[in-house]
C-alpha cells in the first residue's frame, strides 16, 4: 500500500516523506468557555491554562458565600476599584452587579494575567470594565513580581519588573471609586498604605486578607486592620470554609487561614 501511494504522488508531481513532527498528545490544554451562574447573575469565563481550569469552574463557584457577600455589598451604579483581577472571574461578576450606569476598573500586573481579564471583557462585552496592566503599591515607580500564576511581589531576580501606581493615584485619573477590593497576596498592608485618601471617603471594602503571606512583606494582621479604622463593620468568610458567613470582630478574626472581608 505505501508503494503504491509513493508510484501515485510521484505521478503526479508530489514526494512523500515521512512527518518529523510528532502530532501534539491528547494533554495538551486546550482554552474553552465555562458559562456561570453566581450570586443571581450569569456570565462566561474563558479558561485559559490549567490554573483556570483548576479555579474557575462552575461547580467550584456555584455555593461560596464570598460571592453572595459581594453581590450583597455591590450595587447597580457603583464604582469598583479592584486591585488584583487575575483571569477577570470577578471582574466579570462585578461588571453584572454594578449594571450600565456602573464601573470597574480591574488592576493586574500579569501581563498575562491581564491579557486573560482583558478577553473576558471581550467576550462578555462588559462596556463598564476596564483592564490596567500595573501593580498597586505604596509609592509609585517599578515593582518586581513573580513568574507564577498568583504575580506576588518579589524581590526574585527572575521576577517581571511592572510599572506601579498608588489606589489614590489610579483614584485621581479614573475615579471616584466608592468599592474598593483587595487580592494582593500579603501585599495588603502597602497597598492600603497608599489609599489614604480613597479611604478617607469610608468606601465598601472587600478585602482578601492572606495573615499566612503577610511576613513575608513585613506586615501583621493588625497592621493591614490599622488601616480601616473602627468605623468599618461587615463579615468575613474564612478559605477553609467557604459556605460560611461570620460576623467580622478584628479580635476574632483568623490569622492562620485566608479570609474574605466585606465591610462597610
Amino acid at each position: 500500500m505505501k508503494r503504491l501511494i509513493q508510484k501515485t504522488a510521484n505521478a503526479l508531481g508530489y514526494e512523500v516523506r515521512r512527518n518529523s513532527v510528532a502530532p501534539p498528545p491528547s494533554s495538551v490544554f486546550q482554552p474553552y468557555v465555562e458559562h456561570l451562574s453566581i450570586a443571581g447573575v450569569a456570565f462566561d469565563v474563558w479558561i485559559g491554562d490549567p490554573t483556570g481550569k483548576e479555579w474557575y469552574t462552575p461547580e467550584q463557584h456555584t455555593h461560596l458565600a464570598e460571592h453572595t457577600e459581594t453581590a450583597r455589598l455591590v450595587h447597580p451604579g457603583d464604582r469598583v476599584l479592584e486591585i488584583g483581577a487575575h483571569h477577570g472571574f470577578t471582574a466579570m461578576l462585578l461588571s453584572k452587579l454594578v449594571g450600565e450606569q456602573g464601573f470597574v476598573l480591574s488592576v493586574e500586573p500579569s501581563p498575562f494575567n491581564a491579557m486573560m481579564a482583558t478577553a473576558q471583557i471581550g467576550l462578555n462585552r462588559a462596556a463598564n470594565c476596564r483592564v490596567l496592566q500595573a501593580a498597586a503599591s505604596d509609592r509609585k515607580g517599578r515593582s518586581r513580581i513573580s513568574r507564577d500564576s498568583n504575580a506576588m511581589v518579589t524581590d526574585s531576580a527572575d521576577g517581571i519588573e511592572v510599572a506601579a501606581l498608588t489606589v489614590d493615584e489610579i483614584d485621581s485619573m479614573s475615579g471616584p471609586f466608592n468599592v474598593l477590593k483587595i487580592d494582593v497576596e500579603g501585599f495588603e498592608r502597602q497597598v492600603l498604605a497608599g489609599a489614604a485618601g480613597l479611604l478617607q471617603r469610608e468606601p465598601a471594602i472587600l478585602l482578601e486578607l492572606h495573615s499566612p503571606f503577610l511576613h513575608l512583606f513585613g506586615s501583621t494582621p493588625e497592621s493591614v486592620l490599622h488601616f480601616l479604622g473602627a468605623s468599618y463593620a461587615g463579615t468575613f468568610v474564612p478559605r477553609d470554609a467557604r459556605d460560611q458567613v461570620h460576623a467580622f470582630a478584628a479580635e476574632t478574626l483568623p490569622r492562620d487561614v485566608i479570609v474574605n472581608l466585606f465591610l462597610t
